[in-house]
């Protein structure tokens, strides 16, 4: 998702820790919208805090909003902590968090698969933030007026984690409340039927907030923006991860294979289809050699193969140990039988665009 940034020179319970670009340039209007935010609610008689002007006087203010936003980022970070420590608990490698413009993000190697899981893990995190308000709160009473900086800092941050928490609790994917929402449809119905429902939700949520922000917050309407585009590409690839699963690269590579360019990437004939579908992806390639345990090359897959993969499982077939398993009407090509890759795009669609759409694509070459 997020591949630009700079990796921080420690490990979180030996999770890698980056910094987006984003996040950087974002930084200092954070810390001057924060210093700002903080001189209005002082003022605010609902809120009581009674403190004094005086406070915020000459760079003080700034000073203030950086400590705070620190603070957020830092308490983002256990969030985020809180998903991957959980997720670790039920198997699934944790690549990295990252922390960008738009708050902090964990990406796993997949989600967890066991039923309801993955509502386990989308809960820890705002479980954290709600945990992290009632210990700042529970400062304030610690601290003393007489130190009204650090008071209305520790105050502010048990603020903000109690709407961190609230917030992700939206049931709009890919937000926790939405990854909740469909691990308990997902007990009910395939999981594939309950991403496509929760994603439905979530774009309504994203249209009523974007139309919600254009009257209270324009910060609003930015995250409408992201979640209504991040829910499309959230429901494309869990998609394709469904049409995927339980296929091995080696019931799809083609093992006669003459020579190949030395710079194609390479996948072990062990790895799943899905891995090799997000390998081609991440490095625009069309192909990726195959090799055994020893190092060897065994094979290719193609982008072909993958699409002809998730043709037959959208069209209710099932691809098992590179058999042909599907009526006559669907010629499965043997593994032995190579055929000069294509680059991508070349049969006018890639399988994202199977993901969009599967039913267009739903039939043999």
């Amino acid at each position: 998702m997020l591949r630009n940034g700079y990796r921080l020179p420690f490990r979180l319970a030996g999770i890698p820790l980056y910094l987006d670009v984003s996040f950087l340039l974002i930084l200092p209007l954070m810390v001057w919208l924060t210093a700002r935010n903080l001189a209005v609610l002082v003022h605010q008689p609902q809120f009581g805090l009674d403190i004094d002007a005086a406070v915020f006087q000459g760079l003080m203010p700034l000073a203030l909003g950086l400590f705070s936003v620190i603070g957020l980022f830092v308490s983002i970070v256990l969030h985020e902590l809180g998903h991957s420590l959980t997720a670790q608990r039920f198997g699934v490698k944790v690549r990295r968090i990252t922390l960008w413009f738009l708050g902090g993000v964990a990406e796993f190697e997949e989600m967890p698969r066991q039923r309801g899981a993955e509502a386990i893990v989308g809960i820890a995190g705002p479980i954290v933030s709600f945990v992290l308000a009632g210990i700042f709160w529970s400062l304030t009473a610690v601290v003393p007026r007489s130190a009204p900086s650090v008071w209305i800092v520790v105050w502010y941050l048990g603020m903000v984690n109690l709407m961190l928490g609230l917030f992700n609790l939206l049931p709009a994917l890919p937000l926790d409340g939405g990854r909740i929402l469909r691990s308990l449809l997902a007990l009910r119905m395939p999981h594939a039927r309950a991403t496509v429902i929760a994603g439905n939700i979530a774009k309504v949520i994203a249209v009523g907030l974007g139309i919600y922000g254009l009257f209270a917050n324009l910060w609003l309407v930015v995250l409408a923006f992201f979640i209504f585009n991040a829910v499309k590409s959230e429901t494309r690839q869990s998609v394709v991860t469904d049409l995927l699963h339980g296929i091995g690269v080696g019931e799809l590579m083609n093992r006669d294979v003459g020579a190949v360019p030395a710079n194609v990437p390479a996948i072990s004939y062990r790895a799943s289809a899905f891995d090799a579908f997000r390998l081609m992806a991440g490095n625009n390639v069309g192909r990726l050699i195959v090799v055994d345990d020893y190092g060897r090359m065994a094979g290719i897959i193609t982008q072909a193969d993958l699409m002809r993969a998730l043709q037959v499982r959208t069209a209710g077939f099932q691809v098992t140990g590179g058999q042909q398993a599907a009526p006559s009407s669907y010629a499965q090509r043997p593994a032995g039988d190579f055929t000069p890759c294509p680059s991508p795009g070349t049969f006018g669609y890639t399988p994202v665009d199977v993901a969009r759409d599967p039913q267009r694509y739903a039939r043999p070459f």
